[in-house]
């Protein structure tokens, strides 16, 4: 870490807590907080990357606030700090695999907030980052069966919420890809078996801002498990399929 990172990392306030670790700042620039669980922070090679991660989003973020309180300064005087938030979730765990998910939120000016997801797939024993593909003994094996029942629950709930089918010919009228979307192995029982996988469409990636984040979870089939390596299977369980 340079010397920079270190001395934002010492200015941050750090609040270990049962449920985690919360590192918070607020001050008339920026409102800063960024936490992982638990379960992330009994990992140390997590615990560190979070912690780095927080040093370097925070130096950006109060470098895109002070900018910004400049600029609007010398045009009309009105400033309104800025914010941002990272909180890192856990979403299911084995004895093996840690699966973590992020909920980010900023705000930087402009006339609304942003917020956004992201997720992480940690092996204990192998003591790395995985992708969903590196469970599988042929990558791209889950892709259909994921992305066909998805596309299906999608049109569901845009219909809902727009109170009418959706046009296909509408800006946002399209099934996303899946390397748009955010896909997090959960367990929904807490029984240490992961079950579903939670798809996940952002902001403006299924829909217009109004709209908002599109979130629907998938189960884990006993034909999508048998795709697995040997090796992980007792991390999952299955489930009954979408009806």
């Amino acid at each position: 870490m340079s010397a920079t990172l270190l001395t934002a990392a010492l200015l941050l306030t750090v609040q270990p807590a049962r449920a985690g670790v919360e590192i918070s700042s607020e001050d008339s620039l920026l409102d800063f907080s960024f936490g992982w669980s638990a379960e992330a922070a009994a990992v140390p090679a997590l615990d560190r990357r979070f912690r780095i991660d927080a040093a370097r989003q925070k130096s950006a973020a109060l470098v895109t606030a002070r900018e910004d309180r400049e600029a609007r300064k010398a045009m009309t005087g009105d400033w309104n700090g800025h914010f941002f938030s990272r909180q890192w979730s856990t979403a299911g765990q084995t004895v093996r695999l840690l699966s973590l998910e992020a909920e980010t939120g900023t705000f930087t000016g402009g006339a609304h907030g942003n917020s956004g997801t992201s997720s992480l797939l940690w092996d204990r024993k192998l003591a790395r980052e995985l992708r969903i593909d590196d469970l599988l003994r042929r990558a791209g094996w889950w892709n259909g069966a994921i992305r066909q029942p998805f596309c299906v629950l999608l049109d569901r709930e845009r219909a809902k919420r727009r109170q009418e089918p959706v046009d296909r010919s509408d800006m946002f009228g399209e099934c996303p890809e899946l390397k748009e979307l955010t896909l997090t192995l959960e367990d929904s029982d807490g029984n240490g078996r992961l079950d579903h996988v939670r798809v996940t469409a952002d902001q403006y990636v299924a829909g217009p801002y109004a709209e908002g984040e599109y979130v629907i979870s998938l189960p884990l089939t006993a034909a999508m498990l048998a795709r697995l390596k040997p090796e992980y299977r007792a991390s999952f369980e299955p489930q009954p399929p979408v009806q």
